[in-house]
């Protein structure tokens, strides 16, 4: 489907969810997670920026950042996961129909190409294997649960940004399992952001729990707004009710034991 902006978006074959805010992938993509994530400054003053991605279909993310990334100093580690190949495939396929490409924002439908490029390498050297995506970045992608790459890690590794833009909770909801979360919360870097489109009550909870400050970016793109959280930093704060609501649920969490049983497992 066409969203607003012009930039398409596919659609889950089963439950009709979009993969993007319909009014505007391309705009979803830059305002919450590029913007959120503040990597053209980074890029700009030539920082090595550690990206990971959950939920890499379709590729308008990643595109976004290449977009920023080109031609700036900085360098660019990308690491994509992606449960669905059927779903890579279709965004491959939505980047190659050029029907929609005169509707679309300048530079959005080369962006999207060399993002899918990318992906396309990247699948052929799975895991570790880093493929290159622009003269100073390189992209890796992983094929399976987000869940089970955390595991695969070392330890000691972090990143710099992290965009989380799997389908809802109500659709896949183990990515959204406090578990996860504060175990993804955990691999943010000091001085690290994290971008997702869900305002959940649990989803926020789970990354305080994690040691994040978490706030609400306003109005920025569809679905309510979005998240975004840093470990260090500043954030639009959220509404001091809601920020207690929330440190009340993120104590609860805390008192469960939910630090301790990751570590043990």
């Amino acid at each position: 489907m066409i969203t607003g902006d012009g930039s398409p978006t596919l659609l889950h074959p089963t439950h009709g969810e979009p993969c993007h805010d319909t009014r505007g992938a391309w705009a979803e993509a830059n305002q919450l997670h590029v913007f959120g994530c503040d990597l053209p400054r980074r890029l700009l003053r030539g920082e090595r920026v550690r990206l990971l991605e959950v939920g890499a279909a379709p590729g308008w993310n990643i595109a976004a950042t290449i977009a920023y990334a080109v031609g700036l100093p900085g360098e660019l580690e990308v690491t994509a996961v992606e449960r669905s190949a059927e779903a890579l495939e279709a965004g491959a396929m939505l980047s190659a129909n050029s029907s929609w490409h005169g509707g679309a924002p300048n530079g959005s439908a080369a962006a999207l190409e060399r993002a899918h490029v990318g992906l396309a390498m990247a699948a052929e050297a799975p895991g570790s294997d880093w493929v290159k995506l622009s003269a100073r970045g390189r992209l890796r992608l992983y094929q399976g649960e987000a869940k089970d790459l955390l595991r695969e890690l070392d330890e000691s590794e972090r990143f710099d940004a992290v965009f989380l833009d799997s389908f809802s909770p109500g659709v896949e909801p183990e990515v959204w399992e406090p578990g996860f979360l504060y175990e993804l919360g955990m691999r943010i870097a000091p001085g690290g952001r994290l971008t997702t489109y869900t305002i959940s009550h649990p989803v926020r909870a789970a990354f305080m729990a994690s040691g994040l400050t978490v706030g609400w970016p306003g109005p920025r793109s569809g679905r309510r707004g979005g998240t975004w959280a840093c470990r260090g930093g500043w954030v639009p704060p959220l509404a001091g009710r809601l920020q207690a609501r929330l440190e009340r649920h993120r104590d609860r969490l805390c008192s469960s034991g939910l630090g301790r049983r990751l570590r043990v497992n």
